[in-house]
């Protein structure tokens, strides 16, 4: 090979290489656009927020099973179905007027185990569940009128892609083992006006 070949070779690899390098996504960009319904959350399951009350102020949280083939029974425990559920964390309230994050730190709930059958509820293919939390707790600021930006977020305690009734109760015992314990969960963002 003479001179000439190889720098026409060694050009066609560095430009081939470039074009590579350009077009695959680094390892940091393939995680962050890249992730998996599992990885986000529990496939087909949404949270979502609406005010029914403004005096006093309250919320309507409905959770939704999109998923077209599979139920889904959860442990209410620490998750916007939780009648604890004003006092646990769950909620991110932003005075709209401010911009400033309003502290909701969460209660430590003592529990009895194992859980009770109205510890659990199952959602079918299609259904959903509706939980109305008033928010008139002592975290809450006193200004009235206000308005604040609520979302909310966590993770399941025990999740099951079957049927309340199909579960054991070794399965209930042991929650922290379900298939999709861990899972994260947010909701939607609303403007929650309180007069």
């Amino acid at each position: 090979m003479n001179g000439r070949t190889i720098l026409i070779a060694v050009s066609a690899v560095t430009l081939l290489g470039a074009l590579y390098y350009l077009n695959v996504p680094s390892s940091s960009n393939f995680h962050m656009s890249g992730k998996t319904a599992l990885e986000d959350g529990v496939p087909g399951l949404e949270f979502r927020l609406s005010q029914i009350s403004r005096n006093p102020p309250s919320l309507l949280v409905t959770l939704k099973n999109n998923n077209p083939s599979s139920p889904f029974t959860i442990l209410r425990w620490n998750t916007p179905l939780d009648p604890q559920a004003a006092n646990l964390g769950l909620f991110k309230l932003v005075d709209e007027e401010t911009g400033k994050e309003i502290p909701t730190d969460g209660l430590k709930v003592n529990r009895l185990m194992p859980p009770s059958e109205e510890d659990f509820v199952t959602v079918a293919p299609g259904t959903e569940e509706a939980h109305e939390i008033v928010m008139n707790k002592p975290w809450l600021p006193e200004k009235k009128p206000a308005k604040y930006k609520v979302t909310i977020s966590g993770k399941f305690s025990g999740i099951w892609d079957k049927y309340g009734g199909d579960l054991q109760s070794s399965e209930r015992e042991a929650y922290f083992d379900s298939p999709f314990s861990g899972k994260p969960f947010t909701s939607n963002e609303v403007s929650m006006r309180v007069e």
